[in-house]
Order: C-alpha cells, then sequence, then structure tokens
C-alpha cells in the first residue's frame, strides 16, 4: 500500500526577500501618506489661525480708519481738522500712553506744524517713520474722532484755571446732549469704567468753534455745585505728550480763559505701527496705541505695513499719494489706501511659507463729503 507524500512547499529564500521588499514599499507609502496628512492637517490649521488673526487685524484698522472724522469737531465740519496746538515751548508729540510716548523707533513723533504751529488731524500720516523688517520701511498711521461712549457733551465746562476746567451737569440737559444708546443718565465724570481716565484728550470749543485740547493728568474731583453734580478735571503741565503747557496762550486751556465755552468731546486717538516681539526679539507685530493707554499687539508676524492717500485741494486732487503734495495738509484726506498691510505665518520656526497681504481703500467717516458740500458762507 502506498501513501501520498507531502506536497506543500515552504517559500523560498528569493519569494521571501520579494515580500519583505514589497512589504517595506507598502509600508513606506502608508508612512509618507501619514506624514502628508499630518502636514496637511498642519498647513491648514495654520492657515486657518492667520486668516482669522488677519481678519481681526484688517477688521480693526479699516474700523478706525472709517471713524476717522466722526463727530464734526473741526473747521467746516471736518473733525479735528484744524485745531492749533502750542505755538512755542516744546512741541506736541505722539503717540502716547499715560507714561511715555517712545514708542516708535524709541522716538515720539512731532505732530503735523504748518507756520510754527502744531495741528491735530482726524488723520495723521506717518510715511516711513516705521521699523524697518527685512529692509522695508514701513509707515505708521494715526486716527481721531470723537468717543460716543462718554456723554460729555451733555455737561457745560467753565474756565477754572490755567490747568483745570470745571464740568456741570445741568438741571436741563442742553441740545446738544447725545446720549450713547442704552445711557439714560449722563455718566459721571469719575466713572471708573466709561469716566474720564488719566491720558484722555479732550478738546474744548467756544463759540468760535474748536478751541483747546487737553490731556487729562488726574481722576475727576466730584463736588456739588449749584445742587448739580460738578467735576474739576485737571490738565496740569507735564504730560508725556507736552499738549499740556500751561504757560502758552495758543490752542491750549490757558487760550480759554475769558471765552465763552460751548461743548467739550474726549477724542480717541490712535495710531498703528509696527514694532519687534520683546518675546524673541524677531518677530514683527501690528501695534495699536490708543491715547493715555499702553501699546496693544493686534496681529504677530505683520512684517509690512504702507498706506497711500487720496488728497483733495479745492477741486486739484490727487490719487495714492505716499507723501503729501506741496501745499496740501492732513486735513484735505479724502481716503486712505492701505497699499500693504503684511501678515506672514511661520512653520517650525521658519518663517514665511505662507502670507496674506491687505490692500484696500477706507474712507474716512467725515472728510470725504466735506469736501463737497459747503457748510458754513456758502448757498446750496
Amino acid at each position: 500500500m502506498r501513501h501520498a507524500g507531502n506536497t506543500s512547499k515552504g517559500l523560498t529564500l528569493l519569494e521571501l526577500m520579494i515580500s519583505m521588499a514589497v512589504g517595506l514599499i507598502v509600508l513606506e507609502a502608508a508612512g509618507m501618506l501619514f506624514q502628508k496628512a499630518v502636514n496637511m492637517n498642519w498647513v491648514t490649521s495654520q492657515r486657518a489661525e492667520l486668516q482669522s488673526d488677519f481678519r481681526g487685524a484688517s477688521n480693526l484698522l479699516e474700523r478706525d480708519i472709517s471713524m476717522a472724522g466722526s463727530g464734526s469737531l473741526g473747521q467746516q465740519g471736518l473733525a479735528a481738522g484744524s485745531v492749533s496746538l502750542p505755538v512755542s515751548g516744546t512741541p506736541p508729540v505722539y503717540p502716547c500712553s499715560s507714561a511715555n510716548c517712545n514708542y516708535v523707533n524709541g522716538l515720539p513723533i512731532a505732530y503735523p506744524s504748518q507756520a510754527g504751529a502744531y495741528y491735530l488731524y482726524s488723520v495723521i500720516p506717518g510715511p516711513s517713520l516705521g521699523i524697518a523688517v527685512n529692509g522695508q520701511v514701513s509707515d505708521t498711521l494715526t486716527l481721531s474722532y470723537t468717543d460716543a461712549n462718554l456723554a460729555l457733551n451733555c455737561y457745560t465746562v467753565s474756565y477754572v484755571s490755567t490747568t483745570s476746567l470745571l464740568f456741570t451737569l445741568p438741571a436741563v440737559l442742553p441740545q446738544t446732549c447725545i446720549l450713547p444708546n442704552g445711557v439714560v443718565t449722563p455718566q459721571a465724570l469719575n466713572d471708573p469704567v466709561v469716566g474720564l481716565l488719566i491720558g484722555d484728550m479732550i478738546m474744548i470749543s467756544t463759540t468760535s468753534g474748536p478751541a483747546a485740547m487737553g490731556v487729562v493728568t488726574a481722576t475727576p474731583a466730584a463736588s456739588t455745585c449749584g445742587g448739580q453734580p460738578c467735576y474739576t478735571v485737571l490738565f496740569s503741565g507735564g504730560d508725556p505728550g507736552h499738549i499740556n503747557q500751561p504757560a502758552v496762550a495758543t490752542g491750549t486751556i490757558k487760550s480759554l480763559s475769558g471765552a465763552t465755552l460751548t461743548s467739550a468731546a474726549r477724542l480717541v486717538v490712535v495710531s498703528y505701527y509696527l514694532d519687534i516681539s520683546p518675546v524673541d526679539g524677531v518677530t514683527p507685530r501690528l501695534m495699536r496705541i490708543q491715547n493715555g493707554k499702553n501699546p496693544t499687539p493686534v496681529a504677530e508676524n505683520c512684517s509690512y505695513l504702507k498706506f497711500t492717500f487720496d488728497v483733495d485741494n479745492g477741486g486739484v486732487y490727487f490719487a495714492s499719494q505716499s507723501t503729501l503734495p506741496a501745499g496740501t495738509t492732513p486735513s484735505m484726506i479724502t481716503k486712505v489706501n492701505i497699499a500693504h498691510m503684511v501678515m506672514r505665518s511661520q512653520m517650525h520656526g521658519q518663517g514665511g511659507y505662507q502670507g496674506l497681504d491687505l490692500q484696500t481703500s477706507v474712507t474716512p467717516r467725515n472728510l470725504t463729503f466735506g469736501q463737497e458740500y459747503p457748510i458754513s458762507g456758502s448757498s446750496y
């Protein structure tokens, strides 16, 4: 009787080596696909973060530009169009907190001047005044508008001294009193949230228009005047921006002596500029400073900031000017063009693998049409 032999065979050495090679190829391909998926997820998350930061920074910048001039505080309805500041003494400077003004390249910036006088405008260009990043010099931009969160226009104002004014809430509110939304009673000027704070810039108007600027140097002192709430507000000399100069009789609190004061308004004066993060001493970032407050980072990895301006000089129109043409002033600016606001992301310590560049135009609130429609001295 014959038995069938075992006919099964094992893998030969060659077959085993081929199988291992194929397996390694498959594993390597799977590893590469996994690594690509991880990298793609990283890039996607970083791109989303970059876009979110970029959107937040651009929205804030565009909002402040669009608000510039709101409040109709300046000549012919242009907010802060031509408010004379001290013509002698120490030049007034910006951007300032309550401590100092040396935030751009370690130095303050003087306000624009004409014929020896300094002026605060709704839009103040700062061409090539910022830091250089990768060899490219950045710009600065300063904007001012009325703060609508404090009903300062509901108070009457009276002159006390070269360094103080008295604000009184009358029993019958004036017609100029405009309360913020949701507010039924004018806020106390020493309110810790919305009241006057050290470093706030106040514009005081007389019967002939805006006449003086002052920077608050102490928390308002509350008292009662004729049964009505009143507050003494100090504008002592020595403020970092040199706005308060008690010895100067032009554009200061001293100039209000003997004048009929009509109203006051708190201004929001904002500056945008680039600096280098103190964390690593390398990363550029976009900064925003509002007078009286410390600078606040808006977005990191902002590597370039450039502006141009459209200017209307009595019918002679200049478009996209990086510096103002001869014979023009910032009060003639009708449009701010964000030529470049560049943000670049970083990956594993290496910068520039992707970036975004904002290029757009924004019309300040009260500037464009003020050039086209007469406010006084003319008929429609």
